[in-house]
């Protein structure tokens, strides 16, 4: 039907138009209300507002009896535009935020809303020639002299907007990544005419003219790729190795997951200190916005790792510490010997035998979340939980699985230290533990000075690997080892593993 068509049955019916124009408005208002609360409702919110502007102007086009000329030429050119803007408006927010946006396609704002004002130019441009016949040439030359003044007026913000205009045809940031400028450093979540919004890790929004962004360097740490390497230092006495320390701290990048084996980590040493030796721990990541996290991790894991191999971090030459004695850490002041005495798998040892074994066990500290021993890994060792708990979990991954939990007194990996088999499951320190270390060298030394001991230490082995619970009552139930199978087997092969 032509606007001359619903001009004439508008004149002839004026209260059908006026409840047909109601309906609409009505119409229009409800689905706006409906689809306010999405992200594409709020996008269509300016087309639906055009929809009711061209249906109200067309009712007054169409209901006027002077259609034809004067007011009616003004309200045919807006019923036009509106609703041509509109349909275009609802087909691009559609197009862009629904079906490309589905399909995992992101459309920049900027282009987005440049294709719109190009589009909209472009109808109003027609609408002003084909309806009221406007000669655009003489518009254009009248409004020189206010386009000039606004110009100058509005400078900063057309500034800000021709460099998102650069920005987005050089496109060195998008929406998710992480950058640093100038002082900001943030992920990006949006890049529009006139600012870039930044989020920043205290989850603050900074909001950046894009003249900002087009002045400053733009450090993009998701570009071209998500990898990238960080580092710290930390400084040790000149009494330390510098290869133990190095192996120390790259014990400590291979078990952490955030970090990645290719490239793989480095430990470099840097500079002789005043105090000490500088290293520099270069690692590579692939999730640059976890890396506070990480480097958490690993700097307090460092420090476990370094004690553990008997390392000092050299302290700042300024402090002066003055001690009648040689300080003692709070978990090296406790007894070993009476520690490894409630051991029941060393209950057969004697007073000297325990002496000669707290003599050569090491204090180990591990932080909570550290692996004290890994499945399958070759040991020769014995382990006691001397402070805190641990976890015991065979598996890896998804298939991992919790056996026990331990805590102070319990004990683990005597089945290395006897025969020298792989570990049998992970032990992960749930809170900060220390754990004494036995290994073979000193056990040894005891079972060949005195070989009888090995009958009964191999008995409640073998009774405590076939699942006994109860360790200290387990002596006790024990059959004459003469017709114990198991503990003969266990025997005969820590013989021939310890050379015996």
């Amino acid at each position: 039907m032509s606007l001359r068509e619903l001009t004439a049955a508008a004149v002839a019916h004026p209260l059908a138009a006026a409840v047909l124009l109601a309906a609409a408005l009505v119409l229009l208002l409800a689905t706006r209300a409906a689809l306010h609360r999405t992200q594409v409702g709020r996008r269509l919110d300016g087309a639906l507002t055009l929809l009711g502007l061209g249906t109200v102007a067309l009712y007054f086009a169409t209901s006027s009896a002077e259609a034809g000329a004067g007011a009616g030429l003004w309200l045919r050119a807006l019923t036009i535009a509106a609703l041509s803007i509109a349909l275009v408006r609802i087909a691009l927010v559609l197009f862009v935020d629904f079906y490309l946006r589905g399909r995992g396609r992101a459309v920049s704002p900027i282009f987005r809303d440049l294709t719109g004002v190009l589009i909209y130019f472009l109808i109003i441009l027609g609408v002003l020639r084909l309806t009221l016949d406007i000669n655009l040439a003489s518009l254009v030359a009248t409004s020189a002299v206010i386009t000039a003044i606004i110009g100058l007026a509005l400078q900063d913000v057309l500034g800000s907007i021709v460099s998102g205009l650069v920005l987005e045809l050089e496109d060195p940031v998008d929406a998710g990544d992480w950058v640093r400028v100038g002082a900001h450093e943030g992920i990006i979540q949006e890049t529009g005419w006139r600012t870039t919004r930044l989020r920043t890790r205290r989850n603050e929004v900074v909001v950046l003219p894009n003249t900002y962004l087009s002045r400053e360097p733009i450090i993009n740490f998701s570009r071209p790729d998500p990898v990238s390497r960080d580092s710290f230092v930390f400084e040790a006495a000149y009494e330390m190795p510098p290869n133990a320390v190095k192996a120390a701290a790259l014990a400590v990048l291979a078990a952490e997951p955030g970090v990645l084996a290719v490239p793989a980590p480095e430990v470099a040493a840097t500079q002789y200190r005043a105090n000490g030796i500088e290293y520099e721990v270069r690692f590579w990541l692939d999730d640059f916005g976890a890396l506070e996290g990480l480097r958490d991790r690993l700097l307090t894991t460092l420090w476990y790792s370094l004690r553990r191999a008997g390392i000092v971090i050299a302290a700042s030459p300024s402090d002066l510490y003055l001690h009648a004695s040689a300080p003692t850490p709070p978990f090296e002041r406790a007894d070993i010997a009476g520690a490894l005495a409630g051991v029941p798998l060393l209950a057969p040892l004697g007073a000297e035998e325990l002496a000669a074994l707290s003599a050569a066990a090491r204090r180990l500290p591990f932080a909570a979340g550290e692996a004290i021993v890994r499945e399958g890994d070759p040991g020769d060792s014995i382990y006691l939980v001397e402070r805190g708990a641990v976890r015991v979990t065979i598996g890896r991954g998804l298939t991992a699985r919790t056996l026990a939990g331990m805590g102070p007194g319990d004990y683990f990996g005597e089945m290395s230290l006897l025969a020298g088999e792989p570990r049998s499951a992970t032990v992960t320190a749930e809170t900060d533990a220390v754990v004494l270390e036995v290994g073979r060298a000193a056990f040894e030394k005891i079972v060949a000075a005195d070989p009888a001991l090995l009958e009964p230490i191999t008995q409640i082995a073998a009774h405590r690997a076939a699942g006994q619970q109860a360790e200290r009552a387990a002596a006790a139930a024990l059959p004459p080892f003469a017709t114990d199978v198991a503990a003969q087997r266990l025997l005969q092969r820590v013989r021939a593993f310890l050379g015996l």
